[in-house]
């Protein structure tokens, strides 16, 4: 198996870790997730914004064009990922994010002129199909909302992951620039979302971070799990999947994160025995649904690796 592509095996299981965590640390621990993300994306930068210290640069390089598109678009995805949480089993995320490898086909298709390859039709195809038979049988109905605020969100992935894999300092020989571009691209999105965050509560969509008697900040819990999460997931996170799609591109790299189901699946129940997190509990059409998601995976991936030989 390609190194790149195992690599991509690894960091699905980093963020279905990332994710079961997340679940709990949300609604367990009730911390507010606006404050947990802007946190974890903060010290996941300044750890990898380390690594590439010899790069060369300055803050102006925050502030570019791109740069702070991408911070846009990447806090409306984890806008529209946190709202789905809302709605959705982390299970029931996984499944529908898969979503992404056929709107990454339809992009190849439409930017680059690329069809997929027969191989990957029919797998496309039943992919398709296992994701439209999870939609119509999602349980309760109110995850019909969720489902919607999650594929929105899978659109800014594979607008973010499309400029992030022909962006030239992610494409650069050196690893401390490769770093210095991850961390910059962790720490304008902080950036983004507290603007983002005060802007939403100043006209009142939500409680703004700088209200009086506000504990957005104040809750040492919240850091703990922060921090923690930026060190161990979030940064290393970052960095593997801009490496993944430095070298193998994006469709691949979707295609690789099509296993996260099972990763999640597994460690839902590793943790509904310690108590942590509810056992994933899915229907009898959402099972028929995962069971196609699946086999599209397997298929895709095994006609990636043929390519690849």
């Amino acid at each position: 198996m390609p190194r790149a592509f195992t690599i991509a095996l690894a960091t699905a299981v980093l963020w279905a870790l990332y994710l079961v965590i997340t679940r709990f640390v949300i609604s367990r621990a009730g911390l507010d997730p606006w404050a947990y993300t802007l946190v974890q994306l903060l010290v996941g930068g300044l750890v990898i914004f380390w690594l590439g210290r010899k790069a060369p640069g300055d803050w102006r390089g925050l502030f570019t064009p791109w740069m702070v598109s991408y911070g846009i678009v990447r806090v409306g995805v984890t806008g529209a990922s946190s709202a789905a949480l809302g709605w959705l089993m982390a299970t029931q995320s996984t499944l529908l994010s898969t979503a992404n490898v056929l709107m990454g086909a339809l992009a190849a298709l439409l930017v680059h002129r690329i069809a997929p390859p027969h191989s990957e039709r029919v797998a496309l195809a039943l992919l398709a199909l296992g994701l439209s038979v999870l939609i119509l049988c999602l349980v309760p109905d109110t995850a019909y909302y969720g489902a919607l605020w999650l594929l929105a969100s899978e659109i800014g992935v594979v607008i973010a992951a499309l400029a992030v894999e022909k962006h030239p300092r992610n494409r650069s020989n050196s690893v401390a620039e490769r770093s210095r571009f991850t961390a910059e691209t962790l720490i304008i999105t902080s950036m983004v979302l507290i603007v983002a965050w005060s802007l939403a509560g100043a006209v009142g969509l939500m409680r703004s971070p700088w209200a009086a008697g506000g504990d957005a900040f104040g809750n040492p819990l919240l850091w703990a799990w922060g921090v923690a999460t930026g060190l161990v997931f979030r940064g290393p996170g970052q960095w593997l999947t801009f490496y993944t799609l430095r070298h193998v591109g994006t469709q691949a790299y979707l295609i690789a994160l099509m296993l996260m189901p099972v990763f999640v699946i597994v460690i839902e129940l590793g943790a509904s025995r310690a108590g942590w997190v509810a056992p994933p509990r899915l229907s009898t059409g959402e099972w028929v649904g995962t069971a196609l998601i699946l086999a599209a995976a397997v298929w895709l991936m095994w006609a990636r690796l043929r390519t690849a030989r």
